[in-house]
């Protein structure tokens, strides 16, 4: 796991969660109009004078899965023929980065999914679209805190915890049900968020602490945090899918899966400065208004 820790202005964040895009080169398998228009809202959060951050939940190709590159590896073939695959797996990389490019500078991070692929000078596709993007790659799990600054006072903290994710259960809460085990293990994390499945899923829960104060009852805290599916880009039914001179679909639709949810949930924080007037010296406190919607 890696983690890194961003420090943002004192202003509304806005964080969409983008994968699963699929890009094998075929324009019709993959939503890249619906891709173009959520970063064009995502950016428009900008032009009202707040913050607009992306996190990259893998498999932005789809070039190779894992038996694939297990197969390549096995097959020993010659550097030439290896050159050529490289190139075009960068090839298919590039034009991702061209649907991508408005955000580059922007991310908050990316993560590995299962289709991409390994190079002949040890990187993968993934880390080179993470250079052309300026977003720091986290491999297999990433856990960001970033850090809301209001002057020196205080430090605000969102933590979230995003991974690509695995497994294709049918129902549309499956994420979140993998997710729920995972927000049971962790402590302090207030988002987290998987791929893989394109099912766009969103869920509230409510952490509940005691804080005690010398012998008597404890008053209660609480803390909310966020289960998110992150959806996708790559669609399962394609009108008119031909396969050479055959009519016949993708994976998703010779294995009967569910029509995949497009689109991009985005996390909403706003980091407030609440006055107490009724305390001595006019004193204030900081809280973080935390919001999701798919």
């Amino acid at each position: 796991m890696k983690q890194a820790i961003v420090r943002l202005p004192w202003k509304p964040l806005h964080v969409y969660f983008i994968g699963d895009i699929q890009w094998a080169g075929d324009p019709k398998g993959v939503a890249v109009d619906y891709l173009k228009e959520t970063i064009a809202r995502a950016l428009a959060y900008e032009r009202q004078g707040d913050t607009v951050r992306f996190i990259g939940m893998g498999d932005m190709t789809d070039f190779a899965s894992p038996s694939n590159r297990a197969r390549l590896h096995a097959a020993n073939l010659y550097d030439t023929a290896l050159g050529v695959i490289d190139q075009k797996a960068m090839d298919l990389t590039r034009e991702v980065y061209e649907f991508l490019k408005p955000t580059k500078g922007k991310w908050l991070g990316m993560v590995e999914g299962h289709h991409f692929h390994e190079l002949k000078d040890g990187t993968t596709t993934d880390m080179r679209l993470c250079e052309m993007l300026g977003a720091e790659f986290f491999g297999t799990t990433g856990l960001v805190k970033v850090s809301f600054y209001w002057g020196k006072l205080s430090n605000l903290p969102l933590t979230i915890w995003f991974a690509h994710g695995t497994g294709n259960g049918q129902t549309g809460y499956y994420p979140l049900g993998r997710l729920e085990k995972k927000a049971a293990e962790w402590e302090l994390v207030d988002v987290f968020a998987m791929g893989h499945t394109t099912k766009q899923a969103v869920e509230f829960q409510n952490k509940v602490f005691p804080r005690w104060q010398g012998t008597g009852s404890p008053t209660l805290s609480h803390r909310k945090v966020i289960l998110l599916g992150t959806g996708g880009y790559s669609k399962t039914y394609v009108e008119g899918a031909m396969q050479g001179q055959i009519p016949r679909g993708g994976y998703a639709e010779q294995k009967m899966l569910n029509a995949a949810i497009l689109g991009s949930p985005v996390l909403h924080a706003i980091p407030r400065r609440i006055h107490d007037h009724s305390a001595p010296k006019d004193r204030h406190h900081f809280q973080l208004d935390l919001t999701a919607e798919g």
